[in-house]
């Protein structure tokens, strides 16, 4: 296997470096002047702005170089872990985000003790404290994947500095300075998936050949994943949708 070598690995971190410079400037010049812009900029982010926040999650780390790496043992029926976010987001939109915004709070927790008291809402707390240290196990270990073989270092540091960099940027941000941030976070990120995808199909001469080379479950709809996972990947990513503070706020 190709592997990085020091000029690699030192354009690679400068390119890097200069991205979260930049991009740390950008927060500080967006951030949050108000607990209102902190929380839920201030109600006020267009909607395109809004959309693309909630699509950010599923272009990081774990859902690109994840999925590539399912993609990569099992076939095409990876995505069926990405395509569960498609149908969950509509059904979202459509059952429940009017039911949240009409309580006027902004959190899952205090939503819920609007209807059923401050036992429930603890009791839901806890597991969303669970359950989100769970996302953020998944995401800084998706990131320390790529991190750690770029600069050559264990998985728990490259973890660690994923971790200082997210934190910094919502700690000094905020929703407003974030959502703003995340804008050219995903433009980048989007673009360097159709990069790799072009650069991908011009060295095997397109879809036609790696069809004729792969194995015919590639192409398949379950491909070695079986209907149980995919219906399992389905319930997870749409569930997620409807009860991840991120989400909700």
């Amino acid at each position: 296997m190709n592997t990085f070598n020091a000029e690699d690995t030192l354009i690679i971190v400068g390119i890097v470096v200069a991205y979260i410079l930049f991009t740390t400037w950008l927060t500080w010049r967006l951030r949050s002047k108000s607990s209102g812009d902190f929380m839920e900029g201030s109600r006020a982010m267009p909607a395109l702005v809004v959309g693309i926040l909630l699509m950010s999650e599923y272009i990081g780390a774990k859902s690109t170089v994840g999925t590539a790496q399912a993609a990569f043992e099992d076939g095409f029926a990876a995505s069926w872990s990405v395509i569960g976010a498609a149908i969950g987001f509509p059904l979202f939109g459509f059952l429940l985000v009017k039911r949240i915004y009409s309580t006027g709070k902004i959190t899952i927790s205090g939503a819920i003790a609007e209807k059923y008291g401050n036992t429930t809402k603890n009791i839901i707390s806890v597991i969303m404290i669970y359950a989100l240290l769970l996302v953020n196990v998944g995401n800084y270990v998706s990131g320390a994947a790529a991190i750690s073989t770029i600069l050559k270092v264990n998985l728990p540091v490259a973890a660690f500095i994923t971790a200082v960099v997210s934190t910094f940027y919502f700690c000094y941000g905020g929703m407003k300075g974030l959502a703003w941030a995340t804008m050219l976070h995903s433009a980048l990120k989007y673009f360097g998936i159709l990069a790799i995808m072009g650069f991908a199909l011009y060295k095997t001469g397109g879809f036609t050949p790696m069809i004729e080379q792969m194995p015919s479950y590639y192409w398949t709809w379950d491909g070695h994943v079986g209907a149980s996972t995919i219906v399992a990947w389905l319930i997870g990513t749409i569930g997620s949708i409807f009860c991840t503070q991120f989400v909700i706020q």
